[in-house]
């Protein structure tokens, strides 16, 4: 990744230093951040109700667009209630601590969980218990030698290589009085009907279940959100620090967020470019024998050689108007890995662009 940040961007272009570089970059999947009519509700929301309400939403920042953009999310992800935050992190965070409170004292984890479940498990006083990645047989083992309520928490959508967690294997594991949370930020808005997210596409419901997402990446907007049943829901709502003490998203985003949702609910091209950008992307990679996943997630990890190798191949592939980000995030596949995304608004020219300079790339590094 380029030290200098863009100067401008579009949902699949931009600029830096100057020159336009096509990016696959990011989690825009939908590419509704750049959209028309979502940065329109901003604009016409502004003058009602300001940038920010300058207050936490227990107290006298709760705006009408607020309250409209949770009961949204709560019929629209179809579950009992809905808890809007600030963001993600927050919205685990909240989730956490509502269960806290409900006398959950074990977080059962995934080993390449997101650092925010980590850290929301920490701060919410709970004994942590970590399960082999994926492995649903670990986790139903380290679920068993526990006494009380347990919350098994994993990505759905691992961030840095798009593979789905196993859900229906792990909700299996869990006995009566324990629960199973989602986080979904790299499935919702992007998987499942609609875009209603990973439980949707998994045709996984469940009385135990809790999904937390954010709305900064499929939804391209800003806020997070808990959903579930009632009462770990509004257990979050009376017990958070995370939401009785933070000022929520801007106003004017949440009008955003709710037109993104009206989008995604009538403009099924959205959701059609985005698959045939992900096989078509996905049969690049092949072709160049680079191993990809067969899941429906528009996010492709890979290694080429060794770092030195990699930090190359990306400087070249950046020389020829191509941003390929090399990574060094928390729990990756491996400690530098490229990690490609791919959005609704990527053309068949910029993928044939994609293509066209792996192959100049590769050719050069036949070695590898």
């Amino acid at each position: 990744m380029p030290n200098n940040p863009p100067d401008s961007c579009t949902a699949s272009t931009a600029e830096i230093d100057g020159h336009t570089v096509i990016t696959f970059g990011g989690c825009n999947y939908c590419a509704l951040a750049h959209h028309p009519l979502v940065h329109q509700a901003v604009r016409d929301a502004i003058p009602n109700f300001g940038l920010s309400t300058s207050a936490s939403r227990a107290t006298t920042g709760n705006a009408a667009p607020h309250q409209q953009l949770e009961d949204t999310l709560r019929d629209f992800c179809d579950h009992d209630a809905a808890l809007l935050l600030p963001d993600g992190y927050t919205a685990n965070l909240a989730a956490f601590q509502g269960l806290a409170s409900l006398g959950v004292r074990h977080a059962v984890l995934d080993e390449r969980a997101h650092s925010s479940i980590s850290d929301a498990a920490k701060l919410s006083g709970m004994q942590i218990h970590r399960f082999e990645h994926l492995d649903t047989i670990d986790a139903a083992s380290v679920i068993a030698k526990l006494v009380g309520p347990a919350v098994l928490a994993t990505d759905s959508v691992f961030t840095t290589d798009g593979v789905l967690a196993p859900v229906h294997e792990l909700s299996k594991a869990l006995r009566r009085s324990d629960h199973l949370l989602l986080d979904d930020c790299h499935g919702f808005a992007v998987l499942g009907d609609q875009g209603r997210g990973t439980p949707s596409e998994l045709a996984f419901s469940s009385d135990q279940l809790i999904v937390t997402t954010t709305l900064a990446k499929g939804l391209g907007c800003a806020g997070g959100v808990v959903v579930g049943p009632s009462a770990p829901v509004e257990a979050a709502r009376e017990h958070s620090t995370a939401y009785i003490c933070t000022t929520p998203a801007s106003p004017a985003l949440c009008a955003g967020a709710l037109k993104a949702i009206e989008i995604l609910r009538t403009d099924p091209h959205l959701h059609d470019n985005l698959r045939r950008n992900t096989e078509t992307v996905r049969t690049i990679l092949r072709n160049h024998h680079i191993e990809t996943h067969s899941t429906s997630t528009p996010i492709f990890a890979f290694t080429i050689g060794d770092e030195s190798d990699m930090h190359d191949l990306a400087g070249a592939m950046l020389d020829r108007g191509i941003l390929l980000p090399l990574m060094h995030y928390p729990n990756g596949p491996a400690p530098v890995y490229f990690r490609l995304s791919v959005t609704a608004a990527h053309t068949g020219t910029q993928l044939q662009r994609l293509d066209e300079a792996l192959t100049e790339v590769l050719a050069g590094a036949q070695s590898l």
